[in-house]
């Protein structure tokens, strides 16, 4: 099996006009969506479009929801960039907790045919899936790695600047801007996320994890460590999102209402 197991951390900072952080552990899937349909043989507690301890249901991703994943990733990049993606399709993401899900953000990642994730190979397109809360509405940012070298302590680094395109929090506004850079060496992964506005840096986010093949072990020892991820994610930042209104970080309408 192709498919892993991701574990690491998760940091949040807001830096202006609110000075907070939070920090947290997490497990995802890395899913090879070529195993899709068999992944969840690996454990009983595991299953496809059903109720159980740990879940994948199709429309949680990325649509036509009625199609296979792979054929929908594929022809979004083809339609985004003209590249048919001919090597692996990996799915980051959290996946269902007792039937229950929520991923801030979900990432594609396509490699180009030879290409080995396993082996830190850098990806030729990513697609970032952002879900918002409390609306649960997605938007797709579609980004084109350069493919640089790695440097001198092996990490090969690729960063994008771009707007921001889609409402997340009502704790931040419109107009902003995202640096966001992807490092990969091996079996870790880094995710960084800077959000600027007029130049200045007012939050930033991290992902630290690092791979380990996905095993019915593995899948067992992740539900005694992490039995209740997505609804601890929910949760964090429902109370994070209290503790700054208390702190009097100003709040932002949806721009769909201001519109009507």
């Amino acid at each position: 099996m192709r498919s892993q197991w991701l574990e690491g951390t998760i940091r949040h900072r807001r830096l202006s006009p609110i000075n907070h952080q939070f920090q947290y552990g997490t497990g995802m899937l890395a899913l090879n969506l070529n195993e899709w349909n068999s992944v969840t043989g690996l454990s009983p507690l595991f299953s496809l479009e059903r109720f159980n301890w740990l879940g994948l249901k199709r429309a949680d991703y990325l649509n036509p929801a009625d199609g296979s994943l792979r054929d929908a990733v594929s022809d979004y990049v083809r339609e985004a960039t003209g590249w048919v993606p001919d090597g692996p399709i990996e799915l980051i993401t959290h996946p269902r907790y007792f039937g229950y899900v929520f991923n801030p953000v979900s990432f594609y990642f396509c490699y180009e045919a030879g290409d080995d994730p396993l082996q830190g190979a850098v990806p030729r397109v990513i697609l970032a899936q952002i879900t918002n809360t409390p609306w649960k509405e997605r938007h797709v940012y579609c980004l084109q790695p350069k493919g640089g070298l790695a440097n001198g302590s092996g990490w090969r680094t690729e960063r994008f600047t771009f707007k921001k395109q889609f409402h997340v929090s009502p704790f931040n506004g419109m107009d902003q801007t995202y640096q966001w850079v992807f490092s990969f060496r091996g079996d870790e992964l880094r995710i960084h996320m800077n959000v600027l506005e007029q130049y200045q840096k007012q939050f930033d986010s991290t992902l630290v994890v690092q791979r380990t093949p996905l095993t019915r072990t593995v899948l067992h020892r992740s539900l005694r460590r992490f039995p209740i991820e997505a609804i601890k994610v929910t949760a964090g930042i429902y109370w994070n999102a209290l503790r700054l209104k208390l702190k009097g970080a100003p709040f932002y309408t949806h721009p769909d209402k201001l519109e009507r």
